[in-house]
């Protein structure tokens, strides 16, 4: 299932969009995929385009942009999730993209100049793909993220990281080098449930 998120709504700080595991045919997907894919789509680092897939059950799959903040530092948080199992209601990240707001930069008003989006798809059954995008001033932070048999996968800006030594990753702004990033893989390689994951991500900038 496409899943795209645009967040252009002045009073919101957090966007959640889930899809319960579901048996997926056919019909369902020629009546769902046999569309012009939307405008805001494009804005997302790879194009959905509408492959012809076999019919599977799927997981549920869960994506949120959220805010965080941890003493005097902001951020905004994207995370990719999915259950266990189609019939399940609990939501376990495979990936959380952290990145650090400048001082000049506001998940208000980032969200109000369309300027953040997410997505995710369950079309790779039994793998699951998520992506986002962040645009700031004078460049752009692109990342996906995938599930695998034996290892998951984020690439950010055409980096790529290796999930199963950390789930988490956390991007900075170079604070000498204008369009230079910073990032710091942490060690949490277990999924992690959706409920108190902002207190799991604060705890672990702490601990930095």
């Amino acid at each position: 299932m496409h899943r795209i998120i645009g967040i252009w709504i002045v009073f919101l700080i957090c966007f959640t969009q889930n899809s319960f595991g579901q048996v997926k045919d056919s019909n369902y997907f020629l009546e769902k995929d046999n569309t012009k894919v939307p405008p805001q789509a494009n804005i997302l680092p790879l194009q959905n385009f509408n492959f012809h897939v076999k019919p599977y059950q799927a997981l549920g799959t869960k994506v949120v942009v959220d805010s965080l903040s941890v003493g005097a530092d902001n951020y905004i948080i994207y995370t990719f999730s999915i259950t266990k199992s189609p019939h399940d209601k609990e939501y376990y990240s495979f990936c959380n993209i952290v990145v650090k707001l400048t001082s000049q930069e506001s998940m208000m008003t980032l969200a109000q100049t369309n300027k953040i989006y997410a997505g995710n798809v369950s079309r790779n059954h039994p793998d699951y793909f998520g992506q986002g995008t962040l645009i700031r001033d004078d460049y752009r932070i692109d990342f996906i993220a995938f599930t695998q048999e034996n290892h998951d996968i984020s690439v950010i800006n055409t980096k790529i990281y290796n999930l199963s030594k950390g789930r988490t990753i956390l991007l900075e702004q170079d604070t000498f080098h204008q369009f230079m990033l910073n990032d710091y893989q942490f060690s949490d390689i277990g999924l992690q449930s959706t409920d108190g994951l902002k207190e799991h991500i604060a705890a672990l900038i702490n601990k930095r």
